[in-house]
């Protein structure tokens, strides 16, 4: 399967997944092995994982600012926007709008997207909704 190909797997999986809010896309896009930052987690870990996220911000869009591949691999960087609406990592909705990047790096096999490694910026979420300070310390000074 060619970097082409691959990278078209991928967008369409967010775009289904998320920005259409087609968990179904879990099914088509994903193995049935499917593996999260080394957790297997199969298909349908991933779907509550996605549902999950979809309850904290039910209007959360997603964007690929570009993607590479190389084999069967693809690397996206990401842009995420939405509305707290719901309990997100413990914080209980405030309203606020937030907006986040992450970087993926995910093994395409047999057309399906097997495994990914993700790192998301967790932190500037939990700052924008209030939760987490961050900067703006004492300088060293106790």
């Amino acid at each position: 399967m060619t970097g082409e190909r691959n990278k078209q797997i991928v967008a369409r999986f967010y775009e289904q997944a998320i920005n259409d809010r087609d968990l179904e896309a879990v099914d088509r896009y994903l193995s049935e092995g499917f593996v999260h930052n080394g957790e297997p987690r199969g298909r349908a870990g991933q779907r509550a994982a996605i549902a999950l996220f979809l309850d904290a911000f039910p209007d959360l869009g997603h964007t690929i600012a570009f993607s590479l591949a190389e084999d069967d691999l693809v690397a996206a960087r990401q842009g995420w926007e939405g509305t707290h609406a719901g309990s997100f990592l413990g914080v209980a909705p405030t309203g606020k709008r937030v907006s986040f990047t992450s970087t993926a790096v995910l093994r395409i096999e047999a057309g399906q997207i097997a495994e990914v490694w993700d790192e998301a910026d967790m932190l500037s979420v939990l700052a924008q909704v209030g939760a987490l300070k961050l900067g703006g310390g004492s300088g060293g000074k106790a």
